[in-house]
């Protein structure tokens, strides 16, 4: 904790040559992350253990033990260790780093595995666009290929949440503050955010990697986003949001979670050695790249009616975002791929579940779980 209290410090250190209003690290924590090295742990690829010491006598005991006249003696002591099983299943040899953190309510163990940088330089260049939604969360098209991850998962759970947290402060406004009824509902509130942020964080998880697969299968070295950055903020203050978006619409907006996904591709993209960029959206979703005019799209397609060309007005929002970076042919699509995350457990027989709750009982196989073609 003292290394990286320093490392803080260090770190604000620089920051404030440039800026003036980084602050040191100043405010009381009731709770610490605790730094695992690689000498305090054991690593093999089943599981983690952590080195701890147990003393036989409490610190209590041996403050109220007064006829004690030899502080100096040795306390008996005993090794032990927790274990804790690779659920991950990555390679962990070049685990050198973990951490244990509390986080709403709860700890959790994460770790840091150093991963080998992919040699790129043989590839030739190729873009790739994509479109953050929230019916389709992440839409991303080549030339001739397209690929489309579904939100409406994320999307309900988001809502879902707003609406039973809305319930319970009503409920809490109620109650006396302080109050048995009211520490109950309280209890309740924080145990449906952290429920469904899990949730969404493993969505989130699932749908960029199955993202960025697609793109190094593709060969892909730039990929280029749009910027939808603010579109969700404001949208009850600001009068030209207002007018624009009814109040559900302005609801589904504030509970976007495009900057978690934007966040999460930026650095699994850089992991696979792809450049990613981020340009101006506007009206991507409406432009015509044959005739170069503007139509409104009609449900989830867009047809021009012009050439009487039919497209997925994602697909066509998202090649026009690469087109205002970089050139791109026009070619007829081969073919449209479209995927949605899953839970475990969702999709998973009675027989299943009795195997993953029993490991060692049932041979060992590899299972593929992160998506399913819709």
């Amino acid at each position: 904790m003292r290394d990286k209290y320093v490392a803080n410090r260090e770190t604000i250190r620089q920051l404030r040559v440039t800026d003036k209003k980084a602050k040191y690290p100043w405010r009381k924590k009731s709770y610490y992350c605790i730094p695992l090295k690689q000498a305090s742990m054991e690593i093999s690829n089943e599981a983690i253990k952590i080195k701890k010491v147990e003393y036989e006598l409490k610190l209590s005991t041996l403050l109220t033990k007064k006829k004690k006249k030899n502080w100096n003696e040795k306390v008996p002591k005993k090794n032990k260790s927790a274990t804790i099983p690779n659920l991950s299943k990555e390679d962990l040899k070049n685990c050198n780093y973990a951490e244990i953190v509390w986080r709403n309510g709860a700890y959790w163990f994460c770790y840091s595995v150093s991963v080998p940088e992919k040699d790129t330089s043989s590839y030739a260049f190729k873009a790739a666009g994509g479109d953050l939604g929230e019916i389709h969360s992440v839409t991303v098209a080549t030339e001739d290929q397209a690929f489309v991850v579904s939100g409406r998962a994320m999307r309900s759970i988001s809502q879902f949440r707003a609406k039973v947290l809305a319930d319970l402060s009503k409920k809490m406004s109620r109650c006396k503050k302080g109050s048995r009824q009211w520490k109950k509902y309280r209890q309740t509130r924080v145990r449906i955010r952290q429920k469904t942020k899990n949730q969404l964080e493993e969505l989130e998880h699932k749908t960029t990697k199955e993202v960025v697969s697609f793109l190094e299968e593709e060969k892909v070295t730039n990929f280029v986003i749009g910027n939808v950055s603010g579109i969700e903020k404001y949208t009850k203050k600001n009068r030209k949001k207002k007018r624009k978006y009814n109040k559900k619409r302005r609801q589904q907006l504030s509970l976007w979670n495009q900057g978690e996904i934007k966040q999460k591709l930026k650095y699994k993209a850089q992991l696979k050695e792809i450049s990613m960029e981020e340009t101006e959206e506007s009206y991507t979703s409406q432009d015509c790249p044959f005739c170069g005019r503007r139509h409104q799209a009609i449900g989830r397609n867009f047809i021009c009616s012009v050439h009487q060309t039919e497209i997925h007005r994602d697909v066509n929002g998202a090649q026009n975002i690469v087109r205002k970076k970089y050139h791109m042919e026009m070619k007829p699509l081969l073919s449209v791929l479209y995927k949605q995350p899953v839970w475990y457990k969702r999709f998973l027989s009675i027989e299943e579940r009795q195997k993953a709750k029993h490991p060692k009982d049932q041979p060992k196989k590899e299972k593929s779980i992160a998506a399913r073609t819709a």
